[in-house]
């Protein structure tokens, strides 16, 4: 199979080079960036391609995939971008502050979060990765909301990212005199967008609306996001565990650990784990750690194309 990436100089988008690189069954054949060796976004529209990955920022992104979709309608497109997660034009205007580009692409698009969305997967032609704070949350929280395990109208979601989520723009609060041994907190409560795309999303999958306050900080490292969630639950440990070992089962990337998780347990490789340990009286805290250029964003992509195009789920991965 042959492959073209957009954006290919960005972290994702290296990230992406980088795994498939050692892929069995896919070649780059180009990536589209500012400089060389990269080729500009609109000769990339241009060349085949058997599956093309964008990971252009939001409001660009769905313009080249209506433009790469009209002249490859048999090609598998990856978003990597936040246009495609959200269902309604109005949904992204709340959250993204902007008109969608591209509308028309919303109602045809997979939702990439491939251990709840397997089976659509399969086949896809269209596919919206996840946003990695999402993935964080939505893998834990997703099946104990479905299954009744903890109440869905009072959770908090306390995330810690490192640097390369911000992406490779150039901003004064990630220079490294910001960021090095200092710890901060942005977008707190009910302002970043990952929370429109958590809710909507469970909620699509559940038929249950959750109401999720999210604290998203800045770590002073490269790569990796732990998360602990805070639920409300009648049930105890052993019952949250063993729902998400049953729910996961079979699921070579998602693992119950008995110990919360660390960043290095998972950094440069494609899983996510989980433990759950006892809280106040009533609650329970949910942690998750996940790479967020990797999980987080080119390791699911590929995990999506896998699944999408009839490889083994954890080809190029392991």
């Amino acid at each position: 199979m042959k492959a073209g990436i957009f954006g290919g100089s960005g972290y994702s988008g290296r990230e992406l080079s980088r795994w498939l690189s050692h892929h069995p069954s896919v070649t780059v054949e180009f990536s589209t960036g500012s400089a060389k060796p990269h080729i500009p976004h609109e000769e990339g529209v241009s060349r085949p391609a058997d599956v093309y990955f964008l990971c252009l920022p939001h409001g660009t992104s769905a313009v080249y995939v209506e433009k790469v979709r009209a002249l490859h309608p048999d090609a598998l497109v990856i978003d990597l971008s936040g246009d495609l997660r959200l269902k309604t034009p109005e949904s992204y205007q709340l959250w993204y502050g902007q008109e969608h580009s591209a509308p028309g692409l919303l109602k045809d698009a997979v939702f990439g979060l491939t251990e709840v969305f397997r089976s659509e997967l399969r086949g896809a032609r269209l596919i919206s990765n996840p946003g990695c704070y999402a993935t964080s949350v939505m893998l834990p929280l997703l099946p104990l909301i479905q299954g009744r395990w903890v109440e869905p109208d009072d959770i908090i979601a306390d995330a810690k990212s490192g640097a390369s989520g911000a992406g490779r723009s150039p901003r004064e609060d990630l220079l490294f005199c910001e960021v090095e041994g200092n710890l901060s907190i942005y977008s707190p409560g009910r302002k970043h967008r990952h929370i429109g795309e958590i809710e909507e999303t469970i909620e699509r999958e559940t038929g249950i609306r959750p109401t999720v306050t999210f604290v998203p900080y800045l770590l002073p490292v490269e790569r990796g996001i732990l998360s602990a969630i805070y639920v409300r639950t009648a049930h105890s440990v052993d019952e949250l565990r063993n729902a998400l070992s049953t729910y996961y089962a079979g699921s070579p990337f998602v693992r119950l650990v008995e110990r919360a998780p660390r960043l290095k347990d998972v950094t440069h490789t494609n899983l996510c784990l989980m433990s759950i340990h006892e809280g106040a009286p009533g609650r329970a805290i949910v942690v998750s750690a996940l790479d967020n250029l990797v999980k987080g964003a080119a390791g699911q992509a590929i995990q999506n194309m896998n699944v999408a195009l009839g490889f083994e789920e954890t080809e190029g991965l392991v």
